[in-house]
């Protein structure tokens, strides 16, 4: 099942980058540009897969299977789009020694694409179960009361706490007693 979900997660992406570089009308950048923006998006990539595999070996660790599920599924896709996008790289590259500016730059707007896909494959990433730097919280709570100055201030309980109970017969509402 998961394999189904990665072809076809794969075929969508490679779908929408055919698309996406077909676009005409975008304004063409320098090449070294476009390079050196690349390969930053790739390591910036690569960092990401790097955390998620910490991520995968924690939750190993930890025994938090439903945490170690999340976490593996998203850290295959994140490879796959990562593969994909190297690719990409090494087109941009041999685009860039050819001097062809417009195919360094379709190059260079599929791996925008992909790091829009490992920008949400991260984000599923960091949902998965599990502490995040966001979420934890070390020591004990404070916690803050506020008091109205309107409200009474005594309590509602007060004089309920008797033990004794009076039972009562019910009057006799029959009017043929």
């Amino acid at each position: 099942m998961r394999l189904i979900r990665m072809a076809l997660l794969l075929v969508f992406l490679v779908a929408n980058l055919g698309v996406a570089a077909a676009s005409p009308g975008a304004d063409l950048l320098p090449i070294e540009e476009v390079k050196g923006k690349a390969e930053k998006a790739i390591e910036d990539m690569r960092e990401r897969r790097d955390k998620a595999e910490a991520s995968l070996r924690q939750a190993r660790s930890d025994g938090a299977m439903g945490r170690l599920d999340c976490v593996n599924e998203a850290l295959i896709a994140l490879k796959g789009v990562l593969k994909l996008a190297e690719g990409y790289l090494y087109d941009l590259q041999a685009e860039a020694k050819k001097r062809d500016k417009k195919g360094a730059n379709a190059s260079y707007g599929k791996i925008k694409i992909a790091m829009k896909k490992v920008d949400d494959l991260d984000a599923r990433l960091r949902s998965c179960g599990g502490p995040s730097d966001q979420g934890v919280m070390e020591g004990k709570p404070i916690i803050e009361r506020i008091v109205d100055a309107d409200l009474p201030n005594q309590d509602p309980l007060e004089g309920l706490e008797s033990d004794a109970v009076f039972v009562e017969s019910p009057p006799n509402a029959s009017p043929y007693d």
